[in-house]
């Protein structure tokens, strides 16, 4: 996607994958890592090449804030939920200094911007680390009435809900937060929003059962953050029963072009149309 994106726009430079390995088995310390790809800034810029930012990727969002308040700064418009849930996904080096950014807060809120969603009833379906910064958006920019989430592991929703609320009372706001243990007992009627934070749908994957998809109506706007395939059966289905759909592609594209024009200064395919087919 950035590589396509540095192409239109007539920059060089190259985006690369640069997986960060445990120190320990089972763990991940971040602050270790992060100085083994300060190492690897300092031979960039020995080599010649320059390296002007990077993003980061769960479980490793939490400690990135912690690192970049530690040897950095974070951004002065990071967002209010990136802010409670204390978290970023950019990275831009000023001067080899870091400054944090989150831009999963713009990509998750820039298909929703003509939406009309405050006070509403959302489904949320998941509970891991993309769940819980779209459920402190919800809150922080839609303010959401009440959040409804779902999770195979309800351990896991229980601290999902127990962060976001406290993520709530940071940003002061009063949308709820409830967990329903079974999916069907999901109030799907009365609902205006319904997100997929999950795998499922992806290959491989369960999909969302037919009881939960037969309910969809039209009233409602369907979100599934899964962008391969494009097209899943929750997509289809949302489709077929008239609902508003907006499929993972959009948020890939729109945090990865936030994330672009941080690095670059310029800005390219908020719609993600050009770059993800």
């Amino acid at each position: 996607m950035h590589n396509a994106a540095l192409k239109a726009v007539g920059e060089q430079g190259e985006y690369e994958q640069c997986p960060i390995e445990p120190h320990s088995a089972g763990s991940v310390d971040l602050l270790q890592n992060i100085d083994d790809i300060k190492n690897g800034i300092e031979n960039c810029h020995k080599s010649g090449r320059l390296l002007d930012g990077f993003n980061v990727t769960m479980p490793l969002k939490s400690k990135a804030y912690v690192w970049v308040q530690e040897r950095g700064r974070l951004a002065s418009n990071l967002g209010s939920a990136a802010h409670a849930m204390h978290v970023i996904n950019t990275v831009k080096l000023e001067d080899r200094v870091p400054v944090g950014f989150n831009t999963d807060e713009i990509g998750f809120m820039q298909p929703l911007q003509n939406a009309n969603l405050k006070y509403a009833t959302v489904i949320l379906l998941g509970a891991g680390g993309a769940a819980r910064t779209i459920a402190a958006t919800l809150g922080a920019n839609i303010k959401a009435k009440k959040i409804i989430v779902w999770n195979r592991n309800p351990d896991k929703a229980g601290s999902l809900k127990k962060a976001i609320e406290a993520a709530f009372r940071f940003i002061e706001q009063s949308s709820s937060i409830d967990l329903v243990e079974d999916i069907h007992q999901l109030p799907v009627e009365g609902s205006r929003l319904f997100i997929n934070a999950t795998p499922m749908g992806q290959q491989g994957s369960d999909n969302i059962p037919k009881g939960i998809l037969d309910r969809l109506h039209r009233e409602l706007t369907v979100y599934d953050i899964v962008y391969e395939p494009r097209e899943t059966e929750l997509v289809r289905a949302a489709r077929k029963r008239g609902c508003t759909v907006i499929t993972g592609d959009r948020m890939l594209a729109a945090q990865g072009a936030e994330a672009f024009r941080i690095w670059t200064g310029k800005t390219h395919a908020l719609d993600g149309t050009p770059i993800v087919n």
